[in-house]
């Protein structure tokens, strides 16, 4: 069952020419998004592909996924939140006393174009962890941490195997009282959790016997919460982790009053 994703995760969308066959893009569009994603890459899965509506130009979730000239505009930084003067070695942070943040990996199911941390997924980068039991040797001496959260990118594309050896090794760090895993795979990809019973498994064992786990979810529209959502966090449930959501206020997403509220109520409805 575990292959199953793999595979979906192969099957992602990447080419401007793979886009066309979903979207018919005019010949406008498919220069601009050639242009961009040789700067920073496009993936999207064909889960979340199916939820554009294309015969609308400003869908909601067309605007999160598919790359714009917009993404040319040189206002901003790349390092919107001072990352890394906050960074104690490659892939490790420690801006909030009590939190330590791993950067897990540098790829997701599927690259939001909003990304705040666009200038390393996809890319080549020197940003994420390489030596986990460095850091944690640093999260033990510090026994202010009392929470990590793993991130990235999106750690649940990496391998189980991979994600137990997290676990496994902050578990036995006594001052931690939780472990937060971010994740927008519930979107994206929910057959990363529905098609992956080691998964599942795996999360219930730490979070019952060893450290809390969160499950925390990235949700931003209210036609994100698919069925397939709804049984994933169902299934997370279940699983014995806790789980809460972060949202993005995007422009011409879900920058309404009843667009938020709507997402808050189906959130609150399906234990989120």
């Amino acid at each position: 069952m575990a292959e199953e994703w793999k595979q979906e995760l192969k099957e992602s969308i990447r080419t401007v020419e793979q886009l066309n066959k979903y979207l018919q893009l005019s010949l406008r569009e498919k220069r601009q998004i050639k242009e961009v994603i040789e700067r920073h890459p496009m993936r999207i899965t064909r889960h979340y592909l199916s939820l554009v509506d294309k015969n609308d130009p400003d869908d909601p979730i067309r605007k999160m996924v598919v790359p714009s000239a917009e993404e040319f505009n040189l206002l901003g930084q790349y390092d919107t939140s001072g990352e890394l003067a906050n960074t104690i070695m490659p892939g490790l942070q420690h801006k909030y006393a009590q939190t330590a943040l791993i950067l897990a990996t540098n790829r997701c199911a599927t690259y939001c174009r909003f990304c705040f941390r666009k200038r390393l997924i996809g890319l080549d980068t020197n940003e994420i962890i390489r030596r986990f039991d460095d850091a944690a040797k640093y999260i033990a001496k510090h026994g202010e941490i009392d929470n990590v959260l793993i991130s990235g990118g999106d750690p649940l594309v990496l391998p189980n195997e991979v994600i137990a050896r997290f676990l496994e090794r902050l578990s036995v760090i006594p001052h931690l009282r939780f472990v937060r895993i971010g994740t927008r795979s519930l979107v994206t990809l929910p057959d990363r959790i529905l098609a992956d019973d080691d998964f599942i498994r795996m999360l219930r064992h730490y979070s019952l016997h060893e450290k809390k786990i969160m499950i925390v979810t990235h949700i931003n529209h209210p036609r994100e919460i698919t069925k397939k959502l709804v049984l994933a966090a169902n299934q997370l449930s279940r699983s014995a982790v806790t789980l809460s959501n972060q949202s993005v206020l995007l422009k011409g997403v879900n920058d309404d009053a009843k667009t938020m509220a709507d997402l808050q109520r189906d959130l609150v409805s399906i234990g989120i």
